[in-house]
């Protein structure tokens, strides 16, 4: 499914490769002439984006040093894709001289931070560039855990990671008919927006999602604190670049028919609205979540052997926020609120049930009459977690 969805989604790139390619592949077989005719022909700089596992480190850097397009009189880095459907075996090369040293633009390609190389052999060119590469692979859990470990987790690879789970078959296989089924449409119509998006040009219009993602953060942020949580903190740091970069072409999608075509370009501008802003929680949501289930624990055994408390090395903190909405009722008041956190203040408890609110956890249900005052009630509505 991966391996499908994957070759119909960069169909663009994979098109515009294959002249790269020959080229290359003609400077080859150039070379074995050499020697006989004492003459060869320069290696073309060839336009190559996307590389399999087994690729060679120089290969690699002197593609992402070509891959440079100019729009509008705008020098551009293009994205470099890699996708290998075994895990395991991309950790194999990773200890031979095909993959070495790529963990550091692994780990760069996250923020396309700066890189470079100055070696001293002829066939390394020198230079820098930014590393956009996005690097997509299917694998085992157990292929998981020897990607992300205790040993290297400090790296922070594992918040740079978008990981999702696959559900259990539960012994269930497909229907017949739907084996034999393609849905030729479908694939027709995925082709056409993988080549759209690949011509889409501008600055997209997410500031009001960027300012509603920041105060998402933020209430998380109070709980970390609240919970004196580092691992927390640390796994919610790059929830929101998760959230807007794996939202984003969805809702440009959504608004295309305000976009209008400029030469080869899709231009245009639209306002984001409720529906996109709830797919980027939606992302950030699960982001959290998964962050959470498969790095929870290393999360806290790093913070503290950092911190020297290895008494309680592979047990996760005990989280205040999560435990005292655990213990509040389905329907509450502030003073359960106070009870149940352990709040002293109002102001406390206010801000808690505010941030209980904002992050669709609880709604206010009916008012009561307490004291000449008006008071709230509240009811639960979602599990805390995530």
């Amino acid at each position: 499914m991966a391996d499908d969805i994957y070759k119909l989604l960069s169909s663009p790139i994979a098109a515009a490769d294959k002249a790269g390619k020959a080229a290359l592949n003609r400077y080859k077989q150039d070379q074995k002439k050499k020697a006989a005719n004492k003459e060869g022909k320069d290696k073309p700089q060839a336009l190559i984006r996307i590389h399999p596992a087994r690729t060679s480190n120089g290969q690699m850097i002197q593609d992402m040093l070509n891959a440079k397009d100019t729009v509008e009189g705008k020098e551009i880095q293009l994205h470099m894709l890699t996708f290998d459907t075994e895990l395991d075996n991309s950790i194999t090369l990773q200890s031979g001289g095909s993959w070495i040293n790529k963990q550091s633009m692994e780990l760069k390609a996250f923020h396309n931070e700066e890189d470079g190389q100055m070696y001293q052999n002829s066939d390394s060119p020198v230079d820098e560039f930014n590393v956009t590469w996005n690097f997509i692979y299917t694998g085992t859990p157990i292929a998981l855990k020897k990607k992300v470990n205790e040993r290297n987790f400090g790296s922070g690879l594992s918040t740079r990671l978008a990981v999702i789970p696959m559900p259990k078959t539960n012994f269930e296989m497909m229907a017949l008919e739907e084996v034999r089924t393609i849905d030729w449409q479908r694939i027709e119509r995925m082709k056409t927006w993988a080549f759209k998006l690949d011509t889409r040009f501008g600055e997209l219009p997410f500031w009001p999602l960027v300012k509603r993602i920041y105060e998402w953060v933020k209430n998380r942020m109070e709980d970390c604190a609240e919970d004196e949580s580092e691992a927390n903190e640390l796994m919610l740091k790059r929830v929101p670049y998760h959230a807007l970069n794996y939202a984003a072409p969805f809702i440009d999608m959504r608004h295309f028919e305000n976009l209008h075509l400029e030469g080869k370009y899709w231009e245009g501008t639209y306002e984001v609205d409720d529906t996109d802003w709830k797919l980027c929680e939606l992302i950030a949501r699960i982001q959290y979540a998964t962050q959470q289930h498969f790095f929870g624990v290393m999360a806290e055994k790093y913070f503290d052997d950092m911190n020297n408390d290895v008494q309680i090395t592979g047990k996760r903190h005990q989280q205040k926020s999560v435990d005292g909405y655990n213990r509040l009722p389905e329907v509450f008041t502030t003073e359960d609120v106070m009870k149940c956190f352990g709040y002293s203040s109002d102001s406390s408890v206010n801000g808690k049930i505010k941030r209980l609110i904002d992050a669709n956890l609880v709604v206010k249900c009916e008012s009561y009459q307490e004291n000449g005052h008006v008071r709230y009630k509240y009811k639960k509505v979602s599990a805390m977690g995530i």
